[in-house]
């Protein structure tokens, strides 16, 4: 009796421990250098003193072995080449296990193992597999060029793995938003396409900001573009302008030279009257040699 009692108990956890353990990882594809957590979840109605530890081994790679256990007697331990690593549990909750794996490297690649050791079923098991990527770029480039309509069409890509991310920074509020568009290539890289078209008034300036997990820092790309046809009418508004105020600035200047023009002239016309005067004066007086009384008297008769 006291066997069959014991047996009615465990039922509910012997029935649940033939089930499986799914495991799941936050990323399928994880860069080198970033961080990926791994979670198993134990489909069971046991209860979490009926764990006794949890196991996580990598199964396959540059490593195989035990990466870290968790147990209520011993707590956590990280083990192997994963005991100096930027490791840890990240969630330790009834029936599920989480580990978080930091700075990860090509050596990660690979499947782990979860493994609950259940008190009395024994061990129940799942996997999940890690695709580490070593990110790359190239090829960042910006264009600039001109459509039919003479507006501006500007283009930035670049091309990476993981595929990077392209902003921009513009000195006016852009006409319309950019595009983006990717290409997929054979060897998992990517390449990324933004592009926009803007009427340009005047000069601005563009800037492409290319973001990628394996740049220290950004990448900058930044072209100034002016409008020609802008210029021109400015230069053209400009000439006018200062040959306008160049005549205004010589009408005084003309009209002062006029009226000295105009005055010698009146006082030249005044001598030669004044001369001629005086000299039909004496013509009319017959004298061997006048002397200069004579033009001063004719001065005072005048």
């Amino acid at each position: 009796m006291e066997l069959l009692l014991l047996l009615l108990c465990c039922l509910p956890c012997w029935v649940s421990g033939s089930s499986q353990v799914q495991c799941s990882a936050d990323k399928g594809t994880v860069p080198v250098g970033g961080s990926v957590t791994m979670r198993c979840k134990l489909n069971s109605d046991c209860n979490t003193q009926d764990i006794l530890q949890v196991t996580w081994r990598k199964q396959s790679g540059e490593f195989a072995g035990t990466i870290a256990t968790s147990s209520r007697s011993h707590g956590q331990r990280f083990l192997g080449p994963y005991s100096n690593r930027k490791v840890r549990f990240a969630e330790e909750i009834q029936n599920c296990s989480a580990i978080t794996i930091g700075s990860v490297t090509p050596g990660d690649q690979g499947c782990f193992q979860c493994i609950f050791n259940i008190y009395p079923l024994g061990a129940s098991m799942g996997s999940v597999c890690l695709d580490i990527t070593e990110a790359s770029i190239s090829d960042p480039k910006m264009e600039i060029n001109l459509d039919s309509n003479n507006d501006h069409v500007i283009s930035c890509s670049a091309t990476g793995k993981p595929a990077p991310k392209i902003t921009w920074n513009v000195t006016r509020t852009l006409e319309q938003n950019p595009q983006n568009y990717s290409i997929n290539h054979p060897d998992q890289t990517v390449t990324v396409i933004s592009n926009f078209t803007h009427r340009t008034l005047g000069r601005i300036h563009v800037t492409c900001v290319v973001h990628h997990p394996s740049l220290s820092s950004d990448i900058v790309l930044s072209k100034a573009i002016e409008d020609s046809q802008f210029f021109e009418t400015s230069n053209s508004l400009s000439m006018t302008s200062l040959m306008i105020a160049a005549i205004v600035a010589a009408i005084p200047i003309l009209i002062i030279i006029f009226y000295v023009i105009v005055h010698l002239c009146m006082k030249e016309h005044i001598i030669h009257k004044h001369l001629r005067i005086c000299t039909e004066k004496y013509k009319e007086k017959p004298k061997v040699s006048p002397d200069v009384s004579d033009y001063l008297k004719c001065d005072e008769d005048v």
